[in-house]
């Protein structure tokens, strides 16, 4: 008879499993509703997500690999100097910097960044995918490391939440 194992589920729903099986070990109920899992999860293990694809992502495919022994060492949110700040023609031009989501170390020594992002998120950062190619070409590219751009799905009161934060801003 074989086994499921959490290994055997899909990201977002090993990471569910993983939340309750460890909602269970403390013996409390599950968090209501109103408060996101993946805030109250990350305070527990000590990492701050700023979204809920970042965190379904570490702990489902990170979080695995590192108690697997196969991931030695996990980054959060480094920022990586693209372009230094400097002055041109009295036009005051700006550092720029790349900060990938997650920069993993792995035991054979491979390096990987990963960069988690919903579909509406990268379309309204404009200047994205002109970072994430300075960020490959001067820093991944020379160094070796690998690059892995992870796309979620939006679901409709995020596209919402998403369009009404738009608004605000102008």
């Amino acid at each position: 008879m074989n086994r499921l194992t959490l290994d055997d589920l899909p990201p977002r729903y090993r990471a569910q499993a993983e939340a309750q099986i460890a909602a269970r070990s403390r013996g409390k109920c599950a968090l209501p509703q109103s408060v996101p899992a993946a805030v109250a999860t990350a305070e527990k293990i000590g990492m701050d997500f700023d979204s809920r694809g970042e965190y379904e992502y570490y702990m489902g495919t990170i979080m695995p690999k590192v108690q697997t022994g196969k991931i030695v060492k996990v980054e959060l949110h480094r920022t990586f100097l693209l372009l230094p700040e400097k002055e041109y023609d009295a036009v005051k031009l700006p550092a720029v910097h790349y900060t990938p989501d997650f920069v993993l170390t792995y035991a054979d020594g491979t390096v990987e960044a990963v960069e988690v992002k919903s579909k509406f998120v990268r379309r309204q950062q404009r200047d994205y995918i002109h970072r994430r190619r300075m960020f490959i070409d001067l820093v991944a590219e020379p160094r070796g490391w690998h690059f892995i751009e992870h796309i979620t799905a939006d679901t409709a009161a995020e596209v919402k939440a998403w369009k009404s934060l738009a608004k605000q801003k102008g």
